[in-house]
């Protein structure tokens, strides 16, 4: 199949010419990884000349080492060098989605210019690493899935106007569910719509490894005068920190970089990562992958939701009978702070969430 992708990419410009840092940026990953530029090279199939030589001429054109050499003692990153890794990384968490979702617009608008077959199954879907896998495994399943990775609120909003087949939300179990579902209540009450469990994930508070400013409880990011990385407005997330603020009587203009504003659970990590904010309320997962402290606060559900006259469609049914597959479910499990417990799981939008009914 056929299908247009979209990468993020950083590039050099130094006196007219545009160098793009691909080939040095995943050398200083494995150097990183593997302490000696020998391995990085041989990891990446190039002979260690080559890879030396790429080195040395973006040194050359940024005017400062990347790598500190020692016989003996392998290599170590320099402080640009890993500013320059962490750029890439945060560029990846924060347009990746993005650049994905726009990338799936266009293939559907080509496809109609073509005159091709774009009988697709649209899915607006909060990003999330469940989620993602989800996609992945529909590409390699040769599902024809278009996605637009939008906030919680903006794709049942999507759903309810009939503009894609299927929508994702994500509600926290306990206390908060009901004052989190009068949130999607106006879009969804009465509606003939199914749910299908995608995972359970823990929600919680990131912060630096080893917890410098000792963050205990969301009430010590203002005590600390932590800066926080927050979500936008109309995101499950972002709903839920407004909630956890009011249920502590904590003025949210007493957060420090509150108006500093992520678009993914991973971009959120990222930034406090590289130094730019001390915490952020994500999931356990993308704290793990940016080698953070978690705080758990709560578990949520993440579900789809599409209607009832929708359901015996081919796609999504090739869709659910890949949500509830083995394979999947084991996906899902390998996920941290995830848990496929309800994975698959399917019942009418009144007995999942009975309020809504």
């Amino acid at each position: 199949m056929k299908q247009i992708s979209i990468a993020p990419q950083l590039r050099f410009r130094h006196d007219g010419n545009d160098l793009p840092l691909d080939k040095v940026l995943s050398l200083l990953t494995e150097v990183q990884a593997h302490g000696n530029l020998q391995a990085a090279s041989q990891v990446l199939g190039q002979s260690y000349r080559g890879a030396w030589g790429h080195v040395k001429e973006v040194e050359a054109l940024m005017g400062a080492p990347l790598l500190t050499m020692a016989r003996g003692r392998g290599a170590v990153l320099t402080p640009l060098a890993q500013r320059l890794l962490w750029g890439q990384k945060r560029l990846q968490a924060r347009l990746g989605p993005l650049l994905e979702t726009m990338a799936s617009e266009l293939q559907t608008e080509l496809d109609d210019l073509l005159l091709q077959d774009s009988d697709q199954l649209r899915l607006f879907a909060s990003h999330g690493l469940a989620i993602a896998a989800l996609v992945d495994f529909a590409g390699r399943a040769g599902l024809p899935i278009d996605v637009s990775y939008r906030g919680s609120i903006e794709a049942i909003a999507a759903l309810a106007k009939h503009e894609c087949e299927v929508a994702s939300f994500h509600v926290p179990i306990g206390p908060l569910a009901e004052p989190v579902l009068d949130h999607y209540g106006p879009l969804l009450k009465g509606k003939s719509y199914r749910v299908a469990d995608v995972a359970s994930r823990r929600l919680g508070l990131l912060v630096a490894r080893g917890n410098p400013l000792g963050i205990r409880t969301l009430a010590d990011v203002p005590r600390t005068g932590a800066r926080f990385a927050n979500r936008e407005r109309g995101s499950g997330t972002r709903i839920i920190f407004d909630l956890l603020l009011a249920r502590e009587g904590i003025d949210p203009s007493a957060i420090a970089g509150a108006e500093n504003i992520e678009f993914t659970h991973a971009a959120v990590a990222a930034y406090i990562a590289s130094g730019r904010a001390d915490a952020g309320l994500a999931i356990e997962a993308a704290a793990n992958q940016f080698g953070l402290d978690f705080l758990p606060i709560l578990t949520e559900r993440y579900c789809l939701m599409f209607p009832e006259p929708g359901s015996e469609s081919a796609h999504l049914h090739a869709l659910l009978e890949i949500l509830q597959s083995a394979e999947y479910r084991q996906a899902v499990h390998a996920i941290p702070g995830y848990s496929e417990a309800a994975t698959g799981r399917i019942a009418p939008l009144s007995e999942a969430f009975p309020s809504l009914g």
